[in-house]
């Protein structure tokens, strides 16, 4: 078992005095949020534990219920000893992360995993072309930084900090040093750098660019014209007469739910949700949208727009605009604001036009960065 614990309960004076640096934005998101979503969604990680500052334990535990939440000390050492604690007792080894690195990668908890197989640390670094000196006496010297996450044997770590607690140190590398051990290092990434200072989030912000995918859908049924009500359209009823389907016939809610599908490149509503299955026979199509929301979650992404079109020559919808947002908006939890519905006729031509059917499409644009 692997533990993760990630330390997020330092002031950051030197960066503001109204909050700690952790819950400054980058792209829309916090930066401790970044940092504890790479370890949550890791496959190796089993469970991480967030040290937090007793101003902030609330606001945390809220926004990350299925973690421990653990009060952090004076010092950061303090505050790892304080993780180390609540880390599970059959955990083998232990991840010890900082809250204010938030672009620490998949790849690089990887690679330390695979490395504490055969040692009982693993710390990676990074160096730098610049030529570096001493301030004392002005000599080159060959430095190399040192990075987190960390990694080491839990019940290593865990007793080092008991034995050293009365000891300062920078870091938990430190510790093994102290220890006389060898340290096993592992070359880091450059992207990975600590945010310490306000300047640091115009790097940030330049370096990560979010990643923008698209997806369309359609979806068509045919009206049932011995029915004089029961139509819904993107989740709420109209006074006309309802489509003729497996489910709720919600063609607005299908063209949506594909159009997701097709922007995270999963299959089409139909693999999901078969028509030859009992279980979705007259379904509320709710249902299909907040499955989507779900993956949505899953994949790290967020909608930034979306844009339905409705084709029928009958009914006119523009006075169920409205409620047809209001109700996306909370299937989705997204904003009414990037949401758009239009309505369009056939112009009398063909099925459509004949008033025999009811189409919708959508296209939806999601990133992984909340920018809205």
């Amino acid at each position: 078992m692997n533990s993760a614990i990630i330390v997020a309960g330092g002031s950051g004076s030197r960066f503001s005095k109204k909050k700690p640096k952790q819950f400054f934005k980058i792209n829309g998101r916090e930066i401790f949020a970044i940092s504890i979503e790479t370890f949550l969604k890791h496959p190796k990680i089993n469970e991480v534990i967030i040290v937090s500052h007793k101003d902030w334990e609330e606001y945390i535990q809220h926004q990350f219920p299925d973690c421990k939440i653990v009060l952090g000390g004076k010092r950061r050492q303090d505050s790892v000893y304080n993780g180390l604690c609540a880390v599970s007792s059959d955990s083998k080894n232990v991840l010890i992360h900082d809250a204010a690195r938030p672009f620490c990668t998949n790849k690089l908890i990887k690679k330390i995993l695979i490395k504490l197989k055969h040692n009982n640390n693993c710390i990676p670094f990074v160096e730098y072309n610049d030529r570096q000196i001493n301030k004392t006496n002005k000599k080159d010297e060959k430095v190399i930084n040192i990075q987190t996450p960390q990694g080491f044997d839990y019940k290593l770590i865990y007793n080092a900090h008991i034995k050293f607690k009365k000891e300062r140190f920078s870091d938990d590398a430190r510790l093994i040093q102290k220890l006389n051990l060898k340290i096993n290092l592992l070359k880091g990434e450059k992207e990975n750098i600590k945010i310490t200072y306000p300047e640091d989030l115009v790097y940030f912000n330049l370096l990560k660019k979010p990643t923008i995918r698209s997806g369309i859908g359609y979806d068509i049924h045919k009206i049932d014209k011995k029915t004089k009500n029961g139509l819904k359209l993107c989740g709420v009823k109209l006074p006309f007469s309802k489509l003729i389907g497996h489910s709720d016939a919600d063609v607005g809610l299908h063209a949506i739910c594909d159009s997701i599908f097709g922007a995270l490149s999963m299959r089409d509503i139909g693999y999901y949700f078969p028509n030859t299955k009992s279980k979705w026979k007259n379904a509320d199509s709710s249902t299909f949208i907040i499955y989507c929301k779900k993956k949505l979650i899953e994949k790290g992404y967020y909608i930034t727009n979306l844009d339905i079109n409705i084709i029928a020559e009958k009914p006119k919808i523009n006075t169920f605009v409205t409620l047809m947002k209001k109700r996306i908006s909370n299937l989705l939890n997204i904003e009414k604001n990037i949401i758009s519905i239009k309505a369009t006729t056939n112009e009398k031509i063909g099925f459509i036009g004949n008033g025999e059917g009811i189409a919708a499409e959508a296209i939806v644009q999601i990133s992984n960065e909340n920018i809205n």
